[in-house]
């Protein structure tokens, strides 16, 4: 009589894509959360804050989900794909002659040139998003 393997090896993938998206969970629900001071500390507009927080809020819950039941690789890929693209149009804004982030920078600079943290924070999610993809698609393999 042959052992049932296929149980034994599925488990530790599935464990390995909660792991994963609980902390990515932890991680943009944090960040979500760290977006409602925007308005008063950098001046950012309110639609934009709210963009933001309905953003990593999105991410924070579709990673959970995904800890619940692991959905298909193609979606966080195609989720990175429009991420890095708004990543990349969001470069386009950053004056260069400014400070990039705000961590590194005066909070006078900060609020002069936002493009800096808000690309830092889509390239972010893209690799999250990647790591997600690659994960999945590693562990739901048949």
């Amino acid at each position: 009589m042959e052992a049932d393997t296929t149980n034994n090896t599925k488990k530790p993938r599935l464990i390995l894509i909660r792991i994963i998206s609980i902390l990515g969970f932890l991680l943009f629900a944090m960040f979500s959360s760290l977006q409602a001071n925007d308005v008063s500390q950098y001046g950012t507009t309110q639609w934009l804050t709210y963009a933001w927080i309905i953003g990593y809020g999105a991410l924070a819950f579709i990673c959970l989900f995904n800890a619940i039941n692991p959905l298909k690789p193609k979606i966080f890929l195609i989720l990175a794909g429009i991420t890095f693209s708004l990543a990349i149009f969001r470069a386009r804004q950053i004056n260069f002659d400014l400070p990039l982030f705000c961590f590194t920078s005066p909070e006078e600079f900060a609020k002069k040139n936002p493009a800096g943290n808000e690309t830092g924070g889509l390239i972010i999610m893209t690799l999250w998003l990647l790591l997600v993809f690659w994960t999945n698609k590693k562990s739901l393999k048949k």
